[in-house]
């Protein structure tokens, strides 16, 4: 039976209250606050702290688990059924370990946040609120939990870093951080699915790579889940032999709730395919099943929503969270109603509004637990009726050819992708198989993947090729070499005036492989309609726009034919080793991007097999990268991520042009942000030669910009030096102790005075002969910035006029300053005469008194 045609229907409806709440002895002061059902085992959490465990089957009591967590507000049973993982209201996570006996039944807990900082010292939280669990998600081993908190943390809690017999406590690893409180996680495989108040993020654990689904924001709680389109979609056929065998994830999908009953489906690579609303009517309507609205977000008015009402009119239920029934339907609710939906067959199945005051919903198999209030639950069972088969050996030979040819189509691209790509290379340090030994192979893989849908890439290929071909012949009369790769996610763009493949000359690649021209199954009008379906679901991919067919987005002319780059989480095919990095470093980027956290490990270990001159090679192709996708700032992004690998000693060894782009991007690190460009722009300036005339307090990457430095004054290079110095003013510092090794007392009295930094300056009056007449010069100094705030250039020595900076006016006092020169000069006489020529310009009360007693004490000792 057609899967559309199927039959849905809730059967074995039942309350089982009566049965949950008999060990409770009519105690009405314990309510359960949650519950977690499994195969085997029903747990609910109470919220006096404990958990009461059942046995699903039979309904009977089986135990009870107290603990100190308080009210507990999220349970969840592990797949193998050893294990509940407990969240309560104030922050802790508890976890019972083997709930089969006779296992000690303890509960072991940690906190989301630390209480304590690294001294042993309580923190202080000061009005926000406590975090805690939202949502659990076990892998399917059972060796890792997933937790989610209302701070929009994900932590990951390894079981197998403390299971045994002296375990003390458990720990979090923080996965993501993300802005608002995580709603619901999944998990396929190695892909983490993540929903916030927000948006919804899609994690690839293995190689931790992160990407946003969709780019419109929304705000409230909706969850997500994967579907599986077809589960036993391999059930009575005969499965490849290892080598040849392929998962076929296109047969998996994500839905991500969206405001107004709506959801996006999205593959596996994280792209939004479609948008679906669902709009249901009352009880008039209800028998009818209608059909569910297939439609483009940017089609949709946001700003109205259905009406409820009891008329026949629309209604709405909001998808908070998606229930997974056999990873085929989704379950949503609110407090009086259910809605069960077949989202790949577009339908709303079921929706019954029996139950009332909906706190919690359970799902295993095809049987729906239901928590109301007062301590009552319910049961009911998804019953389908017509479920699709695979053709069985009676079905039609036309259903049985159409499953082979399916499968003959993805082995024949797998085969030639690892005959390409893997062809004496090694696999995960292991040599690859040798899969293909004959031609007759290689021609039946061909065939069989050009017939498919994966034809027109294969032809892209060779149509690349041909183009070049021409191209270098009538250029430079040499060859291309051969494309060595099947580009299933990054192809060539053919010519429209000059598509050599459509003008026969393709057709000798194939020949080489024994293949006719024949076996290309479709003629130019059909790969014209490919190309136009293949730039509509792009044109979908990109949410925010919306295009015209003459490539105008809101009025705004577009660059055609813009390549984006694939961040596929799943799969990678690339043309050059070069390539193959700059994705990588491409992917690490928007995962910490997207994670908010620091990667410089993972940008390490590519880092670590190349030279610097290759590194900065690197850093060039993915600032071109970040710009075509729309990157802002893309050269100082690339020059922080190896900013924060490179180490400062290794510039002295690197090459001139190397040397010149860390040069160049320490330079654009502190003068893109706009809180650097701010600060900059309160520092006053010379007016003949454009210097800053004081250094900022800090900088970015100052080890970096102090070896540069040193490098360049090490070998006289002094231009080199005050180009750093005239758009980084910090290095003045720098600059300043040089001047004090150097011996240069005429130029490190204006230094230390502008730069007002006591470090600097005692260490200037202690190791060089401060003699009597540079003390003053500082005096003078002094008196010009009280009467005009008039300062000396470092660079000219011009006098320019200054601002006021009330953070160095504690340096810039005559007490500080006379009572350093005081313990620098040999007899307080000298100071006493040299202040006395000052007098006339000393405000009346800017010398305390205790300055001339303790020169009074000095002299007499």
């Amino acid at each position: 039976m057609d899967a559309t045609n199927k039959q849905y229907a809730l059967r074995d409806r039942a309350e089982l209250s009566a049965f949950v709440n008999q060990p409770l002895r009519n105690n009405s002061r314990i309510k359960f606050t949650c519950f977690d059902c499994s195969p085997k085992y029903f747990v609910f959490g109470a919220n006096s702290g404990s958990l009461y465990l059942y046995d699903r089957i039979t309904t009977s009591f089986l135990s009870i688990f107290p603990s100190q967590l308080g009210t507990i507000g999220k349970v969840s049973i592990s797949h193998n059924e050893k294990q509940i993982a407990v969240g309560n209201q104030a922050g802790s996570i508890g976890v019972l370990l083997e709930l089969e006996p006779p296992s000690v039944k303890e509960i072991l807990s940690t906190e989301l946040a630390p209480s304590t900082d690294g001294d042993g010292r309580p923190l202080e939280t000061g009005t926000e609120p406590t975090a805690f669990v939202t949502s659990f998600c076990w892998t399917e081993d059972d060796k890792e939990l997933y937790c989610g908190d209302s701070r929009g943390i994900v932590s990951l809690i390894q079981f197998s870093l403390f299971m045994g017999r002296n375990i003390l406590n458990i720990s979090l690893h923080p996965v993501l951080l993300l802005e608002n409180r995580i709603v619901q996680i999944d998990r396929y495989k190695d892909l983490l699915l993540v929903s916030t108040l927000s948006k919804c993020v899609l994690c690839n654990t293995a190689r931790e790579e992160f990407k946003q689904i969709g780019n419109r924001p929304r705000e409230g709680q909706y969850g997500a889940s994967f579907v599986i389109a077809n589960p036993n979609g391999t059930a009575g056929a005969t499965p490849p032999s290892p080598p040849l065998m392929i998962v076929d994830e296109e047969d998996v999908r994500i839905f991500c709730s969206r405001p107004g009953s709506r959801l996006w489906e999205a593959d596996l690579e994280g792209n939004v395919i479609r948008t679906h609303q669902f709009k249901q009517g009352t009880t008039t309507t209800r028998q009818r099943r209608p059909q569910l609205q297939c439609l483009q977000e940017s089609e949709l008015d946001l700003g109205v929503a259905p009406a409820v009402a009891g008329d026949g009119t629309m209604m709405v239920v909001p998808f908070q969270v998606l229930y997974s029934i056999r990873r085929q339907l989704l379950l949503v609710h609110d407090r009086c109603q259910l809605l069960i939906i077949d989202p790949l067959h577009s339908k709303i199945v079921l929706r019954t509004d029996e139950f009332t005051d909906i706190t919690h919903v359970a799902v295993v198999d095809e049987w729906i637990y239901l928590l109301s209030g007062e301590n009552r639950l319910f049961q009911v069972r998804v019953e389908i009726e017509g479920e699709e088969e695979q053709p069985s050996p009676s079905s039609g030979r036309d259903d049985q050819q159409q499953l082979l040819e399916s499968r003959k189509q993805k082995q024949g691209v797998y085969i030639l992708d690892s005959l390409l790509n893997n062809n004496g290379k090694q696999v995960n340090g292991k040599e690859s198989p040798l899969l293909l030994s004959t031609e007759a192979t290689i021609k039946e893989a061909l065939v069989s993947v050009v017939r498919g849908k994966y034809g027109r890439n294969i032809k892209q290929m060779f149509m690349g090729y041909e183009q070049q071909h021409q191209q270098n012949l009538q250029n430079s009369g040499t060859l291309p070499e051969r494309p060595k790769t099947l580009n299933l996610t990054k192809i060539y763009e053919p010519s429209r005036t000059n598509n050599a493949f459509a003008n026969g000359n393709g057709h000798a690649l194939l020949a080489e492989f024994g293949i006719e021209a024949d076996y290309l199954g479709c003629d130019n009008a059909m790969d014209e309609e490919e190309e136009r379906e293949e730039e509509e679901e792009e044109e979908e991919e990109e949410e925010d726009l919306v295009r015209t067919r003459t490539g105008q987005i809101h009025g705004v002319a577009q660059t055609q034919n813009r390549k984006k780059f694939s961040t596929s989480l799943l799969h990678g095919y690339e043309t050059s080793e070069d390539d193959a990095t700059v994705r990588n470093l491409y992917l690490i980027y928007r995962s910490s991007i997207i994670s908010n956290l620091n990667f410089a490990d993972r940008y390490a270990k590519i880092f670590d097999d190349h030279d610097t001159e290759t590194i900065v090679r690197l850093l060039r192709k993915l600032e071109t990268l970040l710009e075509e996708n729309d990157e802002p700032n893309a050269r100082v992004k690339c020059t922080r991520i190896y900013f924060n690998y490179l180490k400062p000693e290794l510039l002295w060894e690197i090459e001139p042009d190397s040397r010149q782009f860390i040069k160049e991007g320490f330079i654009l690190c502190n003068t893109t942000d706009p809180c650097d460009r701010a600060l900059l722009e309160g520092l006053s300036r010379c007016g003949d030669c454009g210097y800053y005339l004081q250094a900022t307090p800090a900088c970015h990457y100052q080890e970096i910009g102090t070896s540069l430095l040193q490098y360049y004054w090490s070998r006289s290079d002094y231009d080199e030096c005050f180009a750093m110095v005239r758009q980084v003013p910090y290095l003045w510092r720098t600059v300043t102790r040089y001047y004090i090794q150097d011996r240069r007392e005429d130029k490190v009295v204006a230094c230390v005075w502008n730069l007002a930094d006591r470090e600097l300056f005692e260490r200037a009056t202690s190791e060089l002969p401060f003699s009597l007449q540079h003390w003053r010069q500082l005096f003078e100094h002094v008196v010009a910035y009280q009467r005009r705030h008039e300062m000396i250039c470092l660079n000219c020595d011009r006098s320019c006029s200054g601002s006021a900076d009330c953070a160095t006016e504690p340096f810039r006092q005559w007490n500080y300053l006379l009572g350093v020169a005081l313990d620098r000069l040999e007899t307080p006489k000298e100071l006493l005469r040299l202040l006395r020529d000052f007098a006339d310009h000393i405000p009346r009360g800017a010398v305390a008194p205790s300055f001339y007693i303790r020169c009074l004490l000095l002299e007499v000792k």
